[in-house]
C-alpha cells in the first residue's frame, strides 16, 4: 500500500490524475488481496487532495470506512 501514499505524494502529476491513480490503485490492490482493504485510505487521500472529488464517494467504497464522516 506504500504505493498509494508515494501518489499522494507526487507533485509532478496534477492532483485530478492523483486521484484518479489513487482509487485504480487501491482497486488492484484489493484484486490482489481478495478483500476491500484500501477503502478507508483511498478516501482519506483523494478527499485530501480534492474535497470535492465525487469518483470516490461511491456506495461500495463508503460502506467499507468504519469512521464517521
Amino acid at each position: 500500500m506504500k504505493e498509494l501514499i508515494e501518489v499522494f505524494r507526487m507533485n509532478e502529476v496534477n492532483i485530478g490524475v492523483r486521484c484518479r491513480i489513487i482509487i485504480q490503485l487501491g482497486h488492484a490492490i484489493n484484486a490482489e488481496h481478495g478483500m476491500n482493504i484500501t477503502e478507508p485510505l483511498v478516501y482519506e487521500l483523494v478527499k485530501q487532495l480534492d474535497a470535492d472529488n465525487k469518483d470516490v464517494e461511491s456506495k461500495k467504497n463508503k460502506k467499507h470506512i468504519k469512521w464517521p464522516h
